[in-house]
């Protein structure tokens, strides 16, 4: 994993260049500077002064900040609501340069922070990421530029967004929030010792670019991910050549071991249908396989636990048909990312709403996660709903799968709020409920026969 802090002044191109980095990288990146306006952002709402530091503290207890990203890109919900560029406003730069010197404050955020980049390769852009978010981070910079030319950045940014201000009033504001940064005696806004400082005022975003990425280069160009090879093929709507000649190949040994019988096989759609999430019941490890030799149009990609990937020949048969390892023990952010990027290339991923295996029991008795409803609420992906069921088992060892596929369920028919509280667990559990009625009604029809 490599870690990567940018630090500088307002207006300094910061944000923009992590952006960039995370996008040709594919590092996720965190936006730490919208965590303190998003707390700024409810200050403010509540009536209460940017320098009442008690009146800052009273508040913490009632916020809660979630980050979810998107292809790479961060998006962070104030009390499951997105503000989007609401908190981007020149007054309330003023108010997140306030609470971000409340020591109170900083705590609240700083463990959020932290367990990401223990978790995952991240670049974090703010003022004090190199000396104190991530003291040990494998590359510092800090970027700068001159205090009119990162007005005028500023001036334009916010006049793009239908954001009116003079430069003369971001150029003051910009003025006061870099001393107010500077001097303040929790976390100054000031470079680490071992930064490389980078001036951008005569230079272009693709300059700015190329210089940021020489020093990354230099400083731990072999913890820098490499792309991954697998990448058009997973993004696939349909099947490829080779992925078709295994899944022939397989179907077979799958339906011979299992006895396996698929119901419902019309309702897959054809196979230029857009982004598809396929959900299921979990009652055994070899579900994702399952549900791949059951598509006859599509390669669904799914999560594996990374556990799978070190069974040699197993590992080769999920990744042959489009798993990629999940992390369970922790938020595995850069697997969810990959599904909503397989979804947002127009591809099909299989997810469970359970989580993990739950044999043997009753499904609607047992207990949902909200990572189907959050990709499917983040992509628009329409849902194709499957029930597992292992019905009149022959024998223990390789018990009868019958696999039943529904009809897809349009995305507009989970009638999603955003910005709502709740919004992605109320998705999970009605995606879920789908997938037990279809499950319930053909057992019904098999007792019945």
């Amino acid at each position: 994993m490599i870690r990567i802090a940018i630090d500088g002044p307002s207006g300094g191109g910061k944000s923009t260049l992590a952006k960039r980095i995370s996008k040709e990288t594919g590092i996720i990146y965190v936006d730490t500077g919208a965590l303190y306006r998003t707390v700024g952002y409810y200050v403010r709402g509540k009536g209460i002064a940017k320098d009442d530091n008690q009146g800052v503290i009273s508040c913490l207890p009632d916020i809660s900040i979630e980050l979810v990203f998107r292809d790479g890109h961060q998006t962070v919900l104030l009390n499951g609501k997105d503000l989007g560029d609401k908190i981007r406003e020149p007054e309330i730069s003023m108010y997140a340069s306030a609470v971000s010197a409340v020591p109170e404050v900083r705590e609240f955020l700083l463990e959020t922070q932290r367990r990401i980049a223990r978790e995952n390769s991240v670049v974090m852009d703010g003022r004090d990421i190199g000396t104190v978010i991530l003291p040990d981070a494998d590359v510092k910079i800090f970027l700068s530029a001159s205090n009119e030319e990162r007005a005028r950045r500023r001036c334009a940014e916010l006049r793009a967004k239908g954001i009116e201000a003079s430069y003369e009033e971001v150029l003051a504001d910009m003025n006061e929030r870099d001393a107010n940064d500077k001097n303040r005696a929790v976390a100054p806004a000031i470079a680490a010792p071992d930064a490389v400082h980078l001036d951008n005022s005569g230079l272009s975003l693709d300059e700015t670019y190329e210089a940021a990425m020489k020093i990354i280069k230099s400083k731990a160009k072999n913890k820098l991910p490499k792309k991954s090879k697998s990448k058009m093929l997973v993004h696939k709507r349909s099947m490829t050549g080779f992925y078709r000649f295994m899944w022939h190949i397989f179907h077979g040994f799958f339906k011979f071991i299992f006895n396996s019988k698929i119901y419902g096989a019309e309702n897959e759609p054809d196979a230029d249908y857009g982004a598809m999430l396929v959900c299921s019941n979990h009652i055994s490890a070899t579900d994702p396989i399952a549900i791949s030799l059951s598509l006859h149009r599509h390669q669904a990609c799914f999560m594996a636990k990374k556990e799978l990937f070190k069974i040699p020949l197993f590992a080769q048969l999920i990744r042959m048909l489009g798993a990629f390892p999940v992390d369970r023990k922790k938020s595995d952010v850069s697997a969810v990312r990959h599904t909503i990027s397989i979804l947002e290339a127009g591809g099909w991923a299989a997810m469970f709403p359970q989580g993990t295996r739950h044999p043997g029991e009753d499904p609607r008795k047992t207990s949902l996660k909200s990572g189907a409803g959050m990709v499917c609420a983040h992509t628009g992906a329409d849902v194709l709903p499957v029930y597992i069921s292992t019905k009149n088992a022959t024998h223990r060892l390789f018990r009868r799968k019958n696999i039943i596929i529904g009809k897809p369920i349009k995305f507009e028919e989970f009638g999603y709020e955003k910005g709502k509280a709740g919004e992605y667990a109320r998705i999970s559990a009605e995606i879920f409920d789908r997938v037990c009625t279809l499950g319930e009604e053909w057992e019904k029809a098999n007792n019945a026969k």
